[in-house]
């Protein structure tokens, strides 16, 4: 297999969260402590709602030749995927809180995913722009932002980085996207989720209960 390819497979945006989410809730003594008890419920929530789930829609529509494979290469390919991968996070969130609603930054992680997720649905209806830097770039700006408030994922922020740098060449080496494309798609992910952690957890609360509307009325 190609190194490329590799890569690409090894860092695909479907992985982020749950990879996000592990690292957070080991790493960081705060949560470590505060979900303790919890860690076992929130992992199996992360992985149902935005791993398993969203590989098994993919799955759903390749086998309806909607897509012609798992990297959804053109644009066309990418929307009802996008669109139905929204609902079933938006469904999981509404489990996710009942439990990380102890920390307001913890949530925020999960709802920064879904916000990222919806403006990647809407900048792909024009434009072909970077699934895969956006999901490792705000992977990347999830910790920068908490190792701020938290401290202790230094280490993890310089590897993310690293690796974000490698799915870049990746993406590039195999001529998914331009330059463009991949470079933005990085800095968006990365942005949104390091200012929607850092300045908006006081939100996360109001933010909740509409998508928990939301999520009641699908």
């Amino acid at each position: 297999m190609k190194i490329s390819k590799f890569f690409t497979i090894l860092l695909h945006p479907v992985f982020m969260p749950t990879i996000v989410i592990f690292v957070i809730l080991n790493e960081v003594e705060f949560f470590n402590i505060l979900f303790s008890s919890y860690k076992k419920p929130l992992y199996f929530t992360v992985i149902i709602f935005t791993l398993v789930l969203p590989l098994i829609i993919s799955i759903f529509f390749l086998k309806l030749k909607r897509i012609k494979s798992l990297e959804m290469e053109t644009i066309e390919e990418r929307n009802s995927p996008l669109f139905y991968t929204i609902i079933v996070m938006i469904l999981g969130f509404s489990f996710f809180k009942t439990i990380a609603y102890l920390s307001p930054y913890l949530c925020s992680v999960y709802l920064s995913s879904i916000i990222i997720l919806i403006l990647a649905f809407l900048i792909t209806k024009k434009w072909k722009i970077s699934l895969h830097m956006l999901g490792i770039g705000g992977a990347t700006g999830s910790f920068f932002a908490l190792n701020i408030v938290f401290g202790s994922l230094y280490y993890w922020v310089i590897a993310f980085f690293f690796l974000s740098g490698l799915l870049a060449f990746s993406r590039l080496d195999l001529q998914a996207h331009n330059r463009l494309q991949v470079y933005s798609g990085f800095f968006l992910g990365c942005f949104i989720q390091t200012i929607l952690i850092l300045y908006f957890s006081s939100s996360i609360s109001t933010i909740s209960i509409f998508l928990s509307n939301i999520a009641f009325l699908l």
